[in-house]
């Protein structure tokens, strides 16, 4: 696989730097890399070295944040220009919702009798609850990172602090005016019902919206095959991405991922800027 669209750093919840992830790729095979840090492009930069010095193709990403109906729903960005005005405006404010949101759950937390938490808030990148969850694993209160979100900050949980994202049409605005494609991002992740997810699907479509993830990490070839359906019926492209964090046995290594169907149209077709150099 030459592509990997969906990756992240240590500037959002990734663990590796922009510098080490795109190593990592590199030496995975992948010829073509996104870096989609969520609601940030700070490492866009040090990526782009990194890139041209290991010969693969950066493509500048971003994961932003957004609410439909009671959802946290994320929109890739890919191939965008990261100093359009107006996407450094709503990532901005994204930013803040976020830190907010870390400082609600911090003091929840500590009402509840589970410790100070504050030393996660200082940190240069964006503040999300993976890190909250990886300090309470620390301090003892969950054995994985998947306990401390559903004991912990998931809905009903102690720590837990609902947040109004971004709107659908907005992000795609952000993206489209920065000369980028809007990609719903691991769309069976929501744990939506097919109807919904056809819904959530179709009104992406309607807003502008040009790709489906179709291939990620996760997903069985079923799964694979009816987001290739949905893609196809709306008319959109289809993307790729490991939504890679940090090494993990069970996860795949950036561009560690099946090939698309046969019957998608690729996110990267006739976008010379997101093809491998040897085929331009």
């Amino acid at each position: 696989m030459y592509y990997d669209l969906h990756t992240h750093t240590v500037w959002s919840d990734g663990e590796l730097s922009a510098t080490a992830l795109v190593a990592c790729a590199a030496d995975a095979g992948v010829r073509v890399l996104a870096l989609t840090d969520h609601d940030t492009v700070a490492g866009l930069e040090e990526a782009a070295s990194a890139a041209d010095i290991h010969g693969i193709v950066l493509v500048s990403g971003v994961e932003v944040s957004m609410s439909w109906q009671s959802f946290g729903v994320h929109i890739v960005g890919l191939d965008i220009d990261p100093s359009y005005e107006p996407l450094q405006r709503g990532l901005r404010r994204l930013q803040e919702i976020r830190r907010a949101r870390a400082v609600a759950i911090v003091q929840a937390l500590a009402d509840a009798g589970l410790g100070d938490a504050r030393e996660v808030l200082v940190r240069e990148g964006v503040v999300s609850r993976t890190h909250i969850a990886d300090w309470l694993v620390a301090q003892g209160h969950a054995r994985d990172r998947a306990v401390a979100f559903k004991r912990f900050l998931a809905r009903g949980g102690p720590g837990h602090v609902g947040v109004m994202w971004a709107d659908m049409a907005e992000v795609v605005s952000w993206i489209r005016g920065a000369g980028g494609c809007a990609v719903l991002a691991h769309p069976t992740r929501y744990r939506l019902s097919s109807g919904r997810l056809q819904q959530l699907v179709r009104e992406f479509a309607a807003a502008g919206g040009a790709a489906l993830e179709v291939v990620t990490a996760g997903l069985d070839a079923g799964e694979i095959a009816r987001l290739a359906r949905l893609a196809e019926h709306y008319h959109l492209r289809a993307s790729v991405g490991s939504d890679y964090h940090k090494p993990l046995p069970w996860r795949p290594h950036p561009g560690g991922l099946p090939d698309l169907p046969a019957n998608c149209v690729p996110v990267w077709q006739e976008r010379l800027r997101m093809q491998p150099r040897a085929l331009v």
